[in-house]
């Protein structure tokens, strides 16, 4: 769903909760707001097994370190018109602790952003949104895509990588010694019980 309306990102912000379902999977694509397809179960695996993994990494990391992961917060790519992506996770390390976490978007540019090549719609748009996310300044894109069973790694300053499911996602500079197979990525969590 397209509405015909532009707004900006401010506006945006204001009015997203007043969407339809709270605004959930609501982005805002060149001033219009635009209804994400909603995910399937193997886009939430995915969020899910990496999340766990950061969850794992966060807790082994040294102390004086910061950083914290955020999930479906906005990231305002362009202005006039305004563009507004949600990705499934980003992980900022500046700033205090938790930070953007109530932010509808955030205020900072996140060092690592994971969005999950899922829907058609996400699938369709991704080289603009990856795109989007590194003119932004973000350091590192992490594409899983739960259906070709790989994951696309956009660094700064180095080639694009595709990671099939027998190799490992390493979490290089941005998350030093953060390491997942890309295999156990898209699995079916046996941790997560119903």
């Amino acid at each position: 769903m397209v509405t015909d309306n532009h707004i900006t990102a401010a506006e945006f912000t204001t009015t997203k909760h007043e969407l339809p379902e709270a605004g959930r999977w609501h982005e805002l694509h060149e001033g219009r707001v635009v209804l994400m397809q909603p995910p399937d179960d193997q886009h939430g695996n995915t969020v899910l097994n990496l999340s766990r993994a950061l969850a794992e990494w966060f807790q082994n990391r040294e102390e004086n370190s910061v950083g914290y992961a955020c999930h479906e917060i906005g990231l305002k790519v362009s202005t006039e018109p305004d563009t507004v992506y949600c990705p499934a996770i980003s992980f900022f390390d500046t700033g205090p602790p938790f930070g953007e976490s109530d932010k509808t978007i955030a205020g900072q540019v996140p060092r690592l952003v994971v969005d999950v090549a899922s829907t058609n719609d996400r699938r369709q748009e991704m080289r603009s949104r990856s795109l989007g996310y590194m003119q932004l300044g973000v350091n590192t894109v992490w594409i899983p895509d739960p259906y070709k069973k790989e994951i696309q790694v956009i660094s700064k300053k180095a080639h694009t990588l595709a990671l099939g499911d027998w190799q490992t996602l390493e979490g290089s500079t941005t998350l030093p010694r953060f390491r997942i197979k890309v295999a156990d990525v898209f699995a079916q969590p046996t941790w997560w019980k119903v």
